[in-house]
């Protein structure tokens, strides 16, 4: 590992003194109130560290992360999350100043706020300048750019509690591939703004084509996400199998989390200009009516399939699965496959339908319909 930095430009720059490290001894620990974490949106993005955002090009990463810094400065809720105030600097390399005040009215719009109550945020946008904060030399040596000393000067004059970085293509002059260079870009350059601001710092890229086949939308190297402590996932939905994509929806997935769950996700809808959190997990009574309505809705689409000659199967592994098939008519209102299928259990459950053979004897075929109420008993 190179054992110094430089900057740019060349000049007369003393040479860092070694520093020997230092040692904790735990049983000094005993008896020492153990300190919180904090966190700027509290499971999702903890202070003084990295936390990265990929998606490819026009999910929404950089929208998501404008809304973060809104929120952040203005205290309102981020797609349905709390986040604790505090103010956010951004450094956006693929927007001009233009998009960005667009987007910032939409944002402002649906947050019911005006520009004059964004005294806690600041961006810069220098498109098409050279936004590179660290690079190589060929024998390794790192050198921290006059941006990055730039950017890091006015960010300590600002006091921001959140940082925003887009995107590190833009950012990071090194091989992606090296694990020493990502590791030094992650840990020393931008580690050391989030240490030393006492802030969150949010680096949103674009995922490595390796990244994106195997579907866990990560860097080249390994290096990515072993430097960052907590790592996101913004992807438009797959398909519901034989239904249309769905351009408007987004799903932002917590893909690493070093200090709380890992796998939480959002559910998100792009609308007028912004990304919005779509109905989250309910319970209660909140929830039993929920699931009533996709119990009637199953049964409503049951009812208009049978006199169409349309015979719905409960098996997975059939072309005419009735929750596969429900999802692709105009009145499946929003409720899904997954939906429709713990509706359909529910129903087979409760013993409101059932399975019955149609068709000729041989063919041993069968469909779902509504099961006849039971007689009463004669007299």
């Amino acid at each position: 590992m190179p054992a110094a930095f430089r900057i740019e430009p060349l000049g007369e720059h003393p040479k860092p003194t070694y520093v020997p490290l230092p040692f904790t001894s735990p049983s000094l620990l005993q008896g020492v109130p153990v300190p919180e974490r904090a966190w700027i949106v509290p499971g999702w993005m903890p202070l003084r560290t990295v936390t990265l955002n990929y998606a490819q090009g026009g999910e929404g990463k950089t929208l998501i992360a404008q809304q973060l810094m809104t929120s952040a400065a203005t205290g309102h809720r981020w797609l349905g999350l709390i986040v604790n105030q505090c103010r956010a600097i951004g450094l956006f390399c693929e927007d001009d100043a233009d998009e960005m005040h667009r987007r910032q009215e939409a944002i402002n719009r649906s947050y019911g706020i005006h520009f004059r109550d964004l005294e806690d945020m600041r961006w810069s946008c220098p498109v098409g300048d050279d936004n590179t904060l660290i690079r190589f030399e060929p024998d390794g040596t790192p050198v921290f750019t006059e941006r990055f000393h730039d950017f890091r000067d006015q960010a300590e004059k600002f006091c921001p509690g959140l940082v925003v970085l887009d995107v590190a293509a833009d950012l990071f002059g090194g091989n992606e591939n090296v694990r020493q260079q990502v590791s030094l870009f992650l840990k020393t350059g931008l580690g050391s703004l989030a240490r030393d601001l006492n802030a969150a710092v949010l680096l949103n890229a674009h995922p490595s084509r390796s990244g994106i086949s195997s579907g866990d939308l990560d860097g080249g190297s390994t290096g990515w996400n072993g430097a960052a402590r907590s790592r996101w996932a913004l992807i438009t939905p797959r398909a519901e199998e034989g239904g249309p994509l769905d351009e408007n929806a987004r799903i932002l997935m917590k893909k690493k989390a070093n200090y709380s769950r890992r796998g939480d996700e959002i559910k998100l809808r792009w609308s007028d200009g912004v990304l919005v959190a779509e109905q989250q997990e309910s319970f209660g009574a909140v929830a039993l009516i929920e699931k009533a309505s996709a119990e009637v809705t199953f049964l409503e689409l049951l009812s208009k399939f049978g006199p169409m000659g349309r015979h719905v199967s409960e098996s997975r592994n059939s072309a005419n699965y009735a929750p596969r098939l429900f999802t692709q008519h105009p009145d499946r209102r929003s409720f899904n496959k997954r939906d429709f299928e713990m509706a359909m259990n529910r129903l087979f459950a409760d013993g409101r339908i059932c399975v019955e053979q149609y068709g000729a004897p041989s063919d041993k075929t069968r469909h779902i319909v509504l099961r006849a109420p039971a007689e009463s008993p004669a007299e």
